[in-house]
Parts: C-alpha cells; structure tokens; sequence
C-alpha cells in the first residue's frame, strides 16, 4: 500500500529557502520550518515504510506568496508520477488532514483506491442522496450496532455503512472504530474507504498501517538528525534532506533483509537504530584496527575488544569505575 503523510522540520533563521510559519495541529500553534511531504510504500508484513518520493512544500506561485499549493495536490502528484514511474496502483492511506471529496475524486479518477481517517464532525447524507441527512459521522453512528474487528491479535469493535458525502458523486464505505461494544462508548476513529466491498477489520488494518510513516519520521529526526544541518539554499536543502530520507531508505532494505532470513516469520525487524550503531561500530573497529596495524600492544587489543554495540553509548567513567558495562536489562555484566 501507499501512505501519505506530511511533518513538520522546525529550523532557525529566516534566509533558509522554503521557510514559512506553519500550523502545528497537534499543538494547534505554529512553527517556523520546513514541511515535508513523502509518499512511502508500506511492507505490510513487516511494519515498516520505504519512503519512494518526497518534496518540501513551498509556496512557489508568483504573486501569491502568503498561499501554497495543498497537501493532497502534492501527493496526488507524487502518486502520479509513480504510476508513470511503473510503480502499481496501490490503495492509498493517509490521515485526516488529507481527508476531503474533492482529493476522494482525484484519486477514484486516477485509478487509485484509498482509507483514508477522517474526522468525525464530517457531515454525510445518508445511504441515499434522497436521505439528505446531513449528519456528522459520529452522530450517524452514534446508535448503530457494532460487531467485533480484528487488527492481528488486537479486538475492537465497529460500525459500517455506505454513505453518501455532500460533495461526493458516489458512495463511500465509513468504518467507525470503538473500543467497547456498548454504543454509549463514543467511537475514536473513523475510515472512509472507496473499496465498498471491503469488511471494516480489512479497512481498519489498513489505516493501522498507515503508522508505518510515523515511525518513519520519527527515525527521520532522532536517528539522522533531519533538518539539523545549518544550510540556506534551495539545493543545499534539499540535498540534506534528501541524503538523510536516502540513507534511512538503505537501513529499511536491511532490515527487510534481515527480517526475511529470520526463521521465525513473526519476529519483528531490528531497530533502525541498531541497524546504524552497528555501521558506526563496524567503521569505528576498521579505523582503530588500521591506526594500530604496525603496534600491537595489549591496550589496543583491550580497545578492540571493548568495542560492541553495548559499549559503543556508555560512559567511559562508568565502565572504568565497575569494570562492567550495563546490558539492555539494566544489570551489569564484565566488561571484555
């Protein structure tokens, strides 16, 4: 599957291409950065998102600087290009601020099926145009049976039906997702999906997936410090972020890699971050094993040795007090 999403690069100095206030809607405040959008395929097996095209959104058009061209006209196309590329026509997922009838259109005309969450002040009409609701989604299915859905091991329960929109020319499927049965249990997350025919635990799984690129930007920004580089140009921007969203590109192949030599199928892949210590560590024994190649002396041996994975953060003061180093357990263990 596809998934769309797009986060915020917070930065320092106002000379730096593609910089603007942006709002923050998890804080519902601003932040002065960039945003990056990035279009990533989802390895639904192993939880984990390969990011395939991404771009910095900027507001570009002459004379009108104080406006930008939108999220989801962005991705669409991102996605475009892909199917030129040669890539197939996925379903596509993508939070709520992607949500509207006008990016359901595109995508139903490009060939794209989608679930995507939506909000739940999102006003339907009703099963027929006739009906002419024009409720919210968690008042329609605010007293509607809900049956059990299954993401995995994890239970939860849902409504569904397929509703009209107000702007939408045919119907879409709603999943409402709640933890408990009982209908006084108000729902947390709603779907909208153009696959009609799709039951809501396959909806739902869907939009679980979709985390995938949370993850990614998380690793993006703790792990290769996106954003981080002090540089102003368009080109030097874009090359930084491009070199760290490249290289966590190569870790995800590893760990895919890595994941399909693992006999047990339901393991999960290694850490992103364990991945990238263990190349600092194979580069950090190569050069002290070059620089003493000529003095083999016990010292360098004992160096050698005490470089491992576990060794590789800890404080030097704490392993020449105890002699140990602490495992991941937080015991001590002897230090080599």
């Amino acid at each position: 599957m596809w998934a769309i999403d797009d986060t915020l690069i917070q930065r320092w100095g106002k000379q730096i291409w593609g910089t603007y206030f942006w709002h923050d809607h998890n804080t519902n405040g601003t932040v002065f950065g960039h945003k990056l959008l990035v279009v990533g395929l989802v390895d639904r097996k192993r939880k984990l998102l390969i990011p395939v095209f991404w771009e910095v959104l900027h507001r570009e058009v002459e004379g009108q600087e104080t406006t930008h061209e939108k999220g989801w006209e962005v991705a669409l196309r991102l996605l475009r290009a892909a199917t030129d590329f040669g890539f197939p026509k996925l379903i596509v997922s993508a939070d709520s601020w992607f949500a509207g009838e006008e990016f359901f259109g595109e995508l139903r005309s490009a060939g794209f099926d989608f679930v995507i969450e939506i909000r739940s002040n999102r006003k339907v009409m009703g099963e027929g145009r006739s009906d002419s609701l024009d409720v919210s989604v968690a008042d329609f299915f605010a007293k509607m049976k809900r049956h059990k859905i299954w993401y995995g091991d994890k239970k939860k329960w849902a409504a569904e039906a397929n509703l009209y929109f107000k702007s939408a020319e045919k119907k879409l499927k709603v999943v409402a997702v709640a933890n408990e049965k009982d209908r006084d249990e108000e729902c947390f997350a709603f779907y909208v999906s153009s696959k009609l025919t799709w039951n809501a635990s396959q909806l739902w799984a869907v939009g679980r997936d979709r985390w995938t690129i949370e993850v990614q930007f998380r690793d993006l920004k703790q792990i290769f410090a996106i954003g981080k580089v002090a540089v102003r140009s368009r080109q030097a921007v874009e090359t930084s972020i491009s070199v760290s969203v490249i290289a966590l590109t190569a870790i995800r192949l590893e760990q895919i890699a890595q994941a399909e030599r693992n006999k047990d199928q339901h393991a999960r892949p290694i850490p992103a971050g364990n991945i990238v210590r263990e190349y600092q560590l194979a580069a950090l024994i190569a050069s002290v094993s070059k620089l003493t190649a000529d003095w083999k002396t016990p010292s360098a041996e004992t160096l050698i040795r005490r470089l491992t994975p576990e060794n590789l953060h800890q404080k030097p003061a704490e392993v020449r007090r105890t002699g140990k180093t602490r495992s991941g357990s937080g015991t001590y263990r002897k230090s080599a």
